[in-house]
């Protein structure tokens, strides 16, 4: 893709999306949303990627109210999955980005030809026709007006740049009191390059589609809680999700699970020693 819009640049998917697509030529104008405490691994990340030419870094607020003109063969790229694992979701103001966004610009997404792509927990698929039922119904509008929607929902994700919500990045701190987040999926578990290769595969076919998306690893998660002695419960939360028509893609693995916890264990350690006081 020659250019794409990502509205969460700095947050974990977001940000690994960013670099890929960096890495693959793409133009970039990157949306940050604040969410008042920042991350510390922000900073970071703008040092990261900051300075290559393709990239462009734009405040939500300002982006949201400014005139947008949509180019050609745009991909927008919606993060709604790490702020649901903060508990978050309040940041990206999901209805204005409906009405102000997504409805408003309905037209002119469809002229240009550009793609939405909606990152979603998986959770959310139990969800939908509750709290997340005005979204669902904005991307069949979407869909009834000609737009390509792409919407994919993840399970728990990890590797560097993993925030400090995962459990994996409790446990890598030595945290003893480290407890599974209510919102955190632990019964699979993909490595972020696996899964931003995946995205990205799929969001490049013309015809879009609702995708959820799975390790070709059975027993992910669990293998990597016990790697990190990590004691949990097996039964704790086996949500049985109906998934209806969405479609269920199996990513394969390109590292074993020990590599990339290791991976994002050294890159914990190495941020930390850099920083300190």
């Amino acid at each position: 893709m020659d250019r794409a819009v990502i509205v969460g640049t700095f947050e974990f998917v977001g940000f690994s999306l960013c670099k890929h697509l960096l890495e693959l030529g793409s133009e970039i104008e990157g949306i940050h949303i604040s969410k008042g405490e920042e991350d510390y691994f922000t900073e970071d990340k703008r040092l990261e990627i900051g300075r290559n030419a393709n990239f462009y870094e734009n405040n939500y607020t300002e982006w949201m109210e400014s005139k947008k003109e949509i180019k050609e063969g745009t991909v927008f790229f919606i993060d709604f999955y790490d702020y649901y694992l903060m508990n978050k979701l309040s940041a990206i103001r999901e209805n204005e980005i409906i009405d102000n966004f997504l409805i408003r610009h309905i037209t002119e997404l469809a002229k240009s030809k550009s793609k939405l792509v909606f990152l979603f927990p998986l959770q959310w698929v139990k969800d939908i026709n509750r709290a997340h039922s005005r979204c669902e119904r904005a991307m069949e509008t979407l869909k009834e007006n000609n737009v390509c929607v792409h919407s994919f929902y993840l399970p728990a994700v990890y590797g560097p740049w993993q925030p400090k919500e995962f459990l994996y990045h409790q446990a890598i701190l030595g945290r003893r009191k480290a407890a599974i987040n209510n919102r955190e999926w632990i019964h699979d578990a993909i490595f972020i390059d696996d899964l931003i290769q995946s995205i990205v595969q799929e969001a490049e076919k013309k015809q879009g589609g609702s995708f959820l998306l799975k390790s070709s690893l059975p027993g992910h998660w669990q293998k990597c809680a016990e790697y990190l002695s990590i004691e949990y419960s097996k039964s704790h939360r086996n949500e049985n999700l109906e998934i209806g028509n969405i479609i269920e893609i199996a990513v394969k693995c390109s590292v074993e699970y020990k590599e990339g916890i290791e991976l994002q264990r050294r890159h914990i350690q190495s941020w930390h020693s850099r920083n300190r006081d």
